[in-house]
């Protein structure tokens, strides 16, 4: 994490990360993450190929935000064979 504090969710498992932390996710894990801070989050993040590497690209040209551009979100993850499973973190 680079900036802001997310709550973030790994197969079941809830926990908090802030600036200078990481977060491990393995390929194929069902994960999410909510921005708990006022301050916007930046995350840095490394991929080894496992499909989601255009789909992250494509957010990042098209300058996407949570929630404002859900619908352009959830097309580009539909093209890029990504699903969003189960509500938004509370």
């Amino acid at each position: 994490m680079i900036s802001g504090t997310s709550k973030v969710w790994i197969e079941g498992e809830e926990l908090i990360a802030g600036p200078g932390e990481s977060v491990f996710i393995p390929r194929g894990t069902a994960q999410s993450f909510k921005v708990i801070d006022d301050e916007p989050s930046r995350h840095h993040v490394i991929l080894t190929l496992g499909g989601s590497e255009g789909f992250l690209a494509n957010r990042a040209a098209g300058q996407f935000r949570i929630p404002d551009d859900m619908p352009a979100i959830e097309e580009s993850a539909r093209r890029h064979h990504l699903s969003f499973t189960g509500p938004p973190l509370e």
